[in-house]
């Protein structure tokens, strides 16, 4: 599909710029944060998931139980992550089209 020119001085052509450059921004951003988690987690000391707690980059605010936060947050960034990913590839053609950055 070729590139698709949008003038962002109309409203909603600003509007569809601005929704496409936050799609690809968010896609980008929570896919670089699953794989830093993942790879924080890494070779980390038992409850792996304590090292996304408070104190690391990630400052996920802990719970009573070591690590238990840490893990809910794990799972739920890597299921938003997959979930992201395959509509992100199974919509490349049109997200492409309209990305006029």
């Amino acid at each position: 599909m070729p590139g698709i020119v949008v003038n962002g001085s109309t409203p909603f052509g600003e509007k569809i710029n601005a929704a496409i450059d936050n799609l690809v921004s968010a896609v980008n951003d929570i896919h670089r944060v699953q794989q830093a988690a993942a790879a924080a987690q890494s070779g980390a000391p038992a409850p792996v998931a304590a090292a996304l707690e408070t104190g690391s980059n990630f400052g996920v605010v802990p719970s009573s139980t070591l690590g238990a936060q840490g893990a809910a947050f794990a799972f739920a960034l890597n299921n938003l992550d997959a979930a992201l990913q395959a509509f992100y590839t199974a919509n490349i053609a049109s997200i492409t089209a309209l990305d006029n950055g």
